[in-house]
């Protein structure tokens, strides 16, 4: 992977712990090549959170798009279930982050006011007591 490339993808994962540390006390960065790239603890229970960054809207395009898929480096790019609890999708132009559960799909799309102005706190804390 290009140094450029792995720069952006680390860079959104310590954004994304950056913001869970203020709901947890514990936020740990797991070694590269997890499924999962953070996992924290909340009420004691831990969360495996696997993180999609984007620096910037591709172009010709209006909303943020996020490949939901592992890295291209590995043969099986689906996640096995139960390997993600929560996708963290960071923008790194607003450093911000949508948090969802897992989907089935292999990329998602969202509109750039809603990543632009969501409320990372309150989405986590709505994911987890969901």
């Amino acid at each position: 992977m290009p140094r450029a490339t792995e720069r952006v993808g680390r860079s959104g994962e310590y954004l994304a712990a950056a913001l869970l540390s203020q709901v947890s006390d514990t936020v740990l960065i797991v070694p590269h090549s997890a499924e999962a790239d953070l996992i924290f603890e909340y009420e004691n229970k831990l969360y495996k959170v696997q993180v999609k960054t984007s620096s910037k809207i591709n172009k010709g395009r209006v909303n943020w798009r996020f490949d939901m898929r592992r890295g291209s480096h590995t043969k099986q790019r689906d996640y096995q279930e139960q390997a993600v609890d929560i996708f963290a999708l960071v923008s790194l132009k607003y450093r911000n982050a949508v948090f969802i559960k897992p989907i089935d799909q292999n990329q998602l799309t969202i509109a750039d006011e809603h990543i632009k102005n969501n409320d990372p706190i309150k989405n986590i804390l709505d994911i987890i007591q969901n």
